[in-house]
């Protein structure tokens, strides 16, 4: 019983341990992924198109006025670039404009907006550029991958996805100005050098792992904890059920009114046992029946039969009494034999209807107090001898012990022996029973089939798998040899 229990705690515990890893696990899981789709979203196009989305809907619009103007109004290019700059964190409003500075040495915060007229002119650049002085030619080619976006939007390309790029970090953007009569004005060009994130999100990962993933483990391990103990309680449950049962008790019932699979099984366990209770009642009341059935036809072909002769010789001897007594005396004497012929069979009908009291004596030990009682009984004397004792299942066991009492019923019976032997013989995979007697024996080929009791002894042998063998002869006695076959199991040997 303990040791179940304790299995019953490892699942707990099991459960309640895998409910833990799931949560640690699927948390760190689910930051790696978010991890990994920021950087996925930072390195792919999606972000320079955003940009030139927002550059198109918000700041194009604002420069279309000033840059129609003839010539293009600067101060008002400029001062739109540096508010909206302010606004979008490329340039904080609470920070002077840095110094002039080359486009390769930006900070994570840092971005260049540059605008640039139909005739290939810097106009404006916020921050200022070294290397790109406002009012000259632009040279698109000394920004990587800039100049064929520069050629489309003055092509009147519209499409997002071909006026941006992504090369090492570095987000490009160009929009188009849109002019009079359709025409484009210039373009507003974007840059913004993005920082490597993928070691700063590690270490936020590790931190996160740290500080979210302890907590999580700890609830799942209660959530598992209490999720287990109800588990593992209501499988209790069934367990102590089914060692009851196997003790013979039905009228422990599992209680759970679960509609899950568990409450299905207690259901349907609860009315396995009611069936077997009820089986086994009624395999118990034909036994019962049987034993009646037998008891009844041995009262009748014995103990009956001599009685009724003992009647006869008594009445006989009442009629010589007192005209021979010497007649009277042989007649009385004839009814003493037959009384103490019919004690010694009630006698041996006691015995056989005893209970085997088989459990925890053993079959060996049952049957040798048998035969010494039966010995008393029939005065009839006999050894017992056993050769390599083990244990036996218990069917086994009270098929073999029927058996004996049968023969010995059978020896007392017919055999008028004046002794009796009882070998029980242990071997690998087989377990014989052997009954000889010294008596006045028969001849098997007159009857083939033997009496009730040969035919129940082979009855209970064949529901065993196993078979009986008669050997016998007119005055040498008879041998009955019972071989039952049983299967071997560790730690059976006694």
């Amino acid at each position: 019983m303990m040791g179940e229990i304790f299995a019953l705690r490892r699942l707990r515990w099991k459960l309640t341990l895998s409910y833990t890893l799931v949560a640690a696990v699927t948390l760190l899981a689910l930051e790696l992924i978010l991890a990994a789709a920021l950087v996925a979203f930072l390195n792919s196009d999606l972000l320079p198109r955003l940009v030139v989305q927002n550059f198109r809907d918000e700041v194009a619009p604002r420069l279309e006025r000033p840059m129609n103007q003839d010539p293009p109004n600067s101060e008002a290019i400029r001062e739109e670039l540096v508010g909206f700059a302010d606004n979008s964190g490329v340039r904080g409003a609470d920070r002077p404009p840095p110094p002039p500075t080359s486009l390769g040495n930006y900070t994570a915060d840092q971005g260049a907006l540059l605008v640039v007229d139909d005739r290939r002119r810097l106009l404006v650049s916020v921050p200022e550029m070294q290397g790109f002085p406002e009012g000259n030619r632009f040279d698109a080619g000394s920004i990587s991958g800039l100049e064929p976006l520069v050629n489309a939007a003055f092509d009147g390309e519209e499409n997002s996805g071909q006026l941006s790029s992504n090369v090492r970090g570095q987000v490009v953007t160009v929009t188009p100005i849109e002019g009079k009569k359709g025409r484009v004005a210039g373009v507003l060009v974007g840059t913004l050098g993005l920082p490597n994130l993928t070691a700063p999100l590690l270490i936020t990962v590790g931190i996160s792992a740290i500080f979210l993933a302890i907590p999580a483990a700890f609830l799942g391990a209660l959530f598992g904890f209490f999720t287990a103990w109800s588990l593992t309680r209501r499988i209790g449950r069934l367990a102590r059920a089914a060692r009851s049962w196997s003790r013979g008790d039905f009228s422990v019932m599992t209680k759970d009114r679960s509609r899950d699979e568990l409450g299905q099984l207690s259901r349907e366990l609860n009315s396995m046992a009611a069936e077997l209770e009820n089986l086994l009642q009624a395999r118990g009341e034909l036994a019962t029946l049987e034993a009646r059935n037998r008891f009844a036809r041995d009262l009748h072909d014995s103990v009956k039969q001599q009685v009724f002769a003992t009647s006869l010789q008594i009445a006989a001897a009442r009629a010589l009494i007192e005209k021979d007594t010497d007649s009277a005396e042989s007649h009385l004497s004839q009814a003493d034999e037959l009384v103490r012929q019919a004690q010694k069979e009630l006698n041996g009908l006691i015995q056989e209807m005893r209970p085997a009291a088989l459990e925890g004596k053993g079959l060996a030990t049952a049957l040798r107090e048998y035969v010494v009682r039966w010995s008393e009984g029939a005065e009839i004397h006999a050894d017992f001898r056993v050769q390599g004792e083990r244990r036996v299942p218990l069917e086994v066991e009270q098929a073999l012990f029927r058996i004996a009492q049968e023969a010995l019923a059978n020896v007392a019976r017919h055999s008028e022996a004046g002794h009796a032997e009882v070998d029980l013989i242990y071997t690998a995979g087989t377990i014989t029973l052997r009954v000889a007697d010294d008596g006045r024996g028969f001849d098997p080929s007159r009857n083939p089939g033997g009496g009730f009791g040969l035919q129940s002894m082979r009855e209970r042998l064949i529901r065993l798998g196993g078979h009986v063998n008669v050997e016998s002869a007119p005055g040498k006695g008879t041998r009955v040899e019972c071989f039952c076959s049983v299967q071997e199991k560790e730690g059976e040997d006694l």
